[in-house]
């Protein structure tokens, strides 16, 4: 790396670990940094326009700096605005949030809503994901693929502050290749399932192990081995949320599910409000999952098909749906694409849909989307950048009315932002 000795005044932060500083006219991109910060820099990866580079020296700290409480920074690079004040990270998404879809489509009339923040910045994760090597557990260090181990992350609810030396030792004991795992309340709310991501088949040895690890450790409700042709599950693996009042949910380890119970609530509240549903309307929710937003939805209206690949979540939705007696919900195992194109070549007609696709976005499903021609789209996204692609697609046939961001991971960059589209006049679909 090479040292840079001037200052430099860093402006802002990017979607990203990275806050923004400018050297003689190109971006840098500074990890460590705070907006109002005057730095020194190193600089470990130049390009033609721009630069990575890391702090030295703080020589004038901003007013947004603090002091993290992680004792495993700055090298975990798990949270890396974990030294920003929490104001300051909730003006910065917003902004990212405002940046990304200004320069996208033509924001002059749509209703920006605040930033929701969260219940609280710290021990707000039901579940953990961590990394594994050489048969240690932690998170990567920042930009590198270096482990630092961990045994505590502030991040976890209280529930969850042993759990990860109990998890390092049936890890430990395993000779299945583990390369991720994932730590979660168990639906007791008090114990732990701990889930492991295998490479290749599952080692005759490890059906043993586990299932005596899990008779002798009593904080563990349930192990999980999972690849990709293999599940295999000692004890119960189930996990419990309330999505909103009066309506429990229950999935196995590995259907997806929002790291944050309060933020979850936050945002299936924000999803029925942009929806604006009523009875009597057809609604088709898409990358469904279990129906964290299916479920709810069909509280409201007649008919709700989900439309989700996996089949392991299709399985706990339908299971979800039979308990709560909502028969109105129905599960649809396909993709995304297959999905919509199949109901729009069927000539179903849908008065919303509600779309909540993985961080890279439904840039695929988009042409099949105006073509299905809903009244209401409603686009949940964990991801600025690939919402703004996406809605772009939309808006020669969609206008967007309203944007709402909510802070469902505080201490990261990530944001969830619920947008709303209704079809424009004289468009009855591409």
């Amino acid at each position: 790396m090479s040292e840079a000795s001037e200052a430099l005044e860093v402006t802002g932060l990017a979607y990203g670990p990275h806050a923004i500083a400018r050297r003689g006219g190109k971006v840098m991109f500074i990890r460590g940094a705070v907006p109002g910060d005057t730095v020194t820099i190193a600089v470990r990866e130049e390009r033609r326009a721009y630069a990575y580079a890391e702090v030295t020296a703080v020589l004038h700290p901003s007013p947004d700096r603090r002091d993290p409480p992680c004792p495993y920074l700055p090298r975990c690079g798990g949270c890396p605005w974990q030294h920003i004040a929490y104001d300051a990270q909730l003006r910065a998404k917003a902004a990212i949030v405002r940046d990304h879809l200004t320069r996208a489509i033509d924001t002059q009339d749509i209703e920006w809503d605040g930033i929701i923040p969260a219940d609280e910045e710290f021990h707000y994760r039901h579940r953990l994901s961590l990394r594994v090597a050489n048969g240690q557990v932690g998170f990567f260090a920042g930009g590198s693929h270096e482990l630092v181990p961990v045994e505590r992350c502030v991040l976890g609810e209280p529930a969850l502050d042993d759990a990860i030396p109990v998890a390092q030792q049936w890890i430990g004991r395993l000779r299945s290749g583990v390369g991720r795992l994932e730590i979660l309340l168990a639906a007791d709310g008090a114990r732990w399932v701990l889930a492991a991501e295998a490479e290749g088949t599952l080692a005759s040895h490890d059906d043993r192990v586990s299932t005596e690890f899990l008779a002798a450790q009593v904080r563990v409700a349930g192990l999980v081995l999972r690849g990709r042709r293999m599940r295999r599950v000692w004890g119960d693996d189930r996990c419990r949320l309330e999505i909103e009042p009066e309506l429990g949910w229950s999935v196995r380890a590995g259907t997806f599910s929002q790291v944050t119970r309060s933020g979850n609530r936050v945002l299936v509240r924000a999803v029925m409000g942009a929806g604006a549903f009523t009875n009597g309307q057809r609604v088709l929710d898409v990358y469904a999952g279990a129906g964290n937003l299916s479920l709810p939805i069909a509280r409201r209206v007649a008919t709700v098909v989900a439309i989700e690949q996996s089949a392991l979540a299709v399985e706990d939705g339908v299971a979800n749906a039979r308990a709560l007696g909502l028969s109105n919900c129905e599960f649809r195992r396909q993709s995304a694409v297959e999905g919509i194109a199949a109901a729009a070549s069927a000539r179903e007609c849908y008065d919303t849909i509600v779309l909540d696709p993985p961080r890279s976005g439904a840039a695929d499903a988009m042409p099949a989307i105006v073509r299905l021609a809903p009244t209401r789209i409603v686009y949940v996204s964990c991801d600025p950048t690939t919402l703004a692609r996406d809605l772009r697609r939309l808006v020669p046939h969609y206008r967007v009315i309203r944007v709402q961001p909510i802070d469902l991971f505080p201490q990261t960059y990530h944001v969830e932002t619920v947008v709303t589209a209704i079809r424009a006049a004289g468009r009855a679909g591409g």
